[in-house]
């Protein structure tokens, strides 16, 4: 009889992006607005990152904002509440996430956190860690989402 060989496959998710929770109440055009002015960017509205939903049988939409600077950092805004539910239901609290990707080394999560919080709607802003949130993994499919398509040559 042959000897059965099991492997076992071991990695761990590396999330190479800031995150920063944003407490504000007002809508999210509003605050990208506000965060056009102080980080110098120009946020454009994406399709809704679309995910099933805590109810069985519902799906829940989330208002996703795309920016990029002449760096090619990339930054997303991406609402916690949707149309049904949280996105990221162990942060009730937090209005929107701001994901940072490729950052500089000049773009700092304290650098971001001092000039988002001279923002006068701004409640409060904190940076979080994915690998330490239950669905920190979502944040992987928000930024595929969001990316823009490369151009096809024929």
């Amino acid at each position: 009889m042959a000897k059965k060989i099991v492997q076992f496959l071991d990695f761990e998710t590396e999330y190479d992006f800031l995150l920063l929770g944003i407490y504000c109440a007002y809508r999210d055009y509003r605050i990208c607005f506000e965060l056009d002015k102080v980080l110098e960017l120009s946020f454009e509205k994406q399709d809704d990152f679309e995910i099933q939903a805590e109810k069985k049988g519902s799906t829940g939409q989330f208002p996703i904002f795309f920016a990029e600077n002449s760096d090619e950092e990339q930054f997303f805004v991406v609402g916690n509440k949707g149309n049904n539910g949280l996105l990221i239901s162990e942060l009730k609290q937090v209005d929107y996430f701001l994901l940072v990707r490729n950052n500089s080394r000049y773009t700092t999560s304290q650098i971001l956190i001092e000039k988002i919080k001279s923002i006068n709607i701004v409640s409060s802003v904190l940076e979080y860690f994915p690998d330490e949130l239950k669905s920190g993994d979502l944040f992987l499919y928000i930024e595929k989402k969001a990316e823009k398509p490369t151009p096809t040559h024929d």
